[in-house]
């Protein structure tokens, strides 16, 4: 009796269920090839084809700081077919490009978010300092203090400024081709510090190369469980992480994006996917309107900050 309710659950599933009407759907990677946010389309896409039973494939469409891939999203048919993988650069865009050719409140919006990685800031070891208020004291102090990122406006960038603006440090940005050049540039003692994922630098942390001075979060990382929040070093307002989630053009119907929503979902929270992702430091997924609210809480904090600061860059 049992397996003829199962059976029957299922097929009235099946029945009610909306489904997509292309037989391919592409998550475009605003970004080059066997970055992180490749990374993390291609651990989803296996479980998508299965859970949406349509080809599930990854597209890179690389460019201006991942500005042509949202616009090729942004202007595509919406029909559920093309989907964007977005960090928390999309956001970061609309306060420091002035003349993006979406508008990236209106023209995409948000099916789930498959997670979050806290960002870590570290200091090269020799620099004298333990903690980020000895940073912040020694840069106040007339010291020279650099740091480093991954090229201007990104989110390395904001948050070596964010730290600037809200503990009245003075350090020096350093902009480099990528966060490999800036890492190994800091490990080589030519910069002082710089933030990123706490995955990437997590390594460099317990071998003891760098210094790892804090979490810009309330919570304390499992990788590196020593290492204070910025609650805890006193500079509550340094809150940063780099989200990854999925948009979709506006205008796909709600039955296609609930659709979508709960494949990601279910997917995201299977064990082997779910582990993989925590590998990466990702974690904590959300539906489709707790990640609304999250976008709309960052532009609202993000944009007006960026302005504040003058950060601008050119797509």
């Amino acid at each position: 009796m049992q397996r003829v309710r199962s059976l029957l659950f299922m097929l009235s599933c099946a029945v009610s269920a909306p489904s997509l009407a292309a037989d391919v759907v592409k998550l475009v990677v605003p970004f080059a090839a066997g970055g992180p946010v490749d990374q993390v389309a291609r651990i989803i896409a296996p479980g998508l084809t299965a859970a949406l039973g349509k080809t599930v494939v990854v597209e890179n469409r690389g460019g201006a700081g991942g500005v042509v891939g949202a616009n090729y999203v942004a202007k595509s048919p919406a029909d559920g077919a093309t989907l964007l993988v977005a960090t928390s650069g999309y956001v970061m865009s609309a306060g420091t490009m002035t003349q993006l050719p979406y508008d990236p409140r209106k023209d995409l919006e948000p099916v789930a978010l498959i997670g979050q990685v806290q960002t870590l800031m570290i200091a090269r070891p020799d620099l004298g300092v333990r903690t980020l208020r000895e940073l912040v004291d020694k840069s106040k102090s007339g010291a020279r203090i650099s740091y480093g990122s991954s090229g201007v406006g990104s989110t390395m960038h904001i948050g070596g400024e964010m730290v600037n603006v809200y503990t009245g440090s003075k350090m020096l940005h350093v902009p480099y081709r990528g966060a490999a050049p800036a890492i190994a540039d800091l490990l080589a003692g030519q910069i002082d510090a710089l933030n990123a994922d706490v995955t990437i630098l997590a390594p460099y942390v317990r071998e003891g190369k760098v210094r790892g001075l804090v979490l810009f979060d309330t919570q304390r990382s499992k990788q590196l469980p020593d290492v204070p929040t910025s609650v805890e070093a006193g500079y509550p307002d340094l809150q940063m992480s780099n989200a990854y989630g999925i948009l979709a053009p506006a205008g796909t119907p709600a039955a296609t994006r609930s659709q979508l929503e709960q494949a990601i979902l279910k997917v995201v929270r299977s064990p082997e996917v779910s582990e993989r992702l925590g590998g990466m430091g990702l974690n904590g997924p959300m539906n489709t309107g707790e990640f609304k609210a999250k976008l709309a809480s960052d532009f609202d904090r993000w944009i007006p900050f960026l302005k504040k600061t003058g950060i601008q860059v050119q797509p």
